[in-house]
């Protein structure tokens, strides 16, 4: 997003959006992966670790790129659902209720 930002205050829309329209084709092609452990820990088969949702948490993730997309085009709106909808789904996620806070 601050590449973005970056690029539009240098008089560079269209490189500036790409970047912004990149956050958000990420997060729609990625919001329902699911999500799984790729290893095995042999010796701490019971650590907590293994009850985290990563689905949850890449959902989480994805809601917040194509909250900082539209965020940079300027869709005040669509970002604060997204945003909204990152806080649902992670309600300790600083940068989400940050952005959301500025939208407000």
């Amino acid at each position: 997003m601050y590449q973005g930002l970056a690029l539009k205050e240098l008089g560079q829309p269209v490189a500036a959006n790409s970047r912004f329209y990149k956050l958000i084709s990420y997060g729609e092609a990625h919001i329902y992966d699911e999500v799984k452990m790729d290893y095995f820990a042999v010796s701490y088969p019971d650590l907590l670790i293994f009850d985290e949702n990563f689905t949850r948490k890449n959902k989480a993730h994805c809601c917040y790129l194509m909250g900082l997309g539209n965020l940079g085009l300027g869709n005040l709106e669509k970002a604060k659902e997204h945003f909204e909808e990152t806080l649902q789904l992670d309600p300790h996620h600083l940068l989400a209720r940050l952005y959301l806070r500025g939208i407000q």
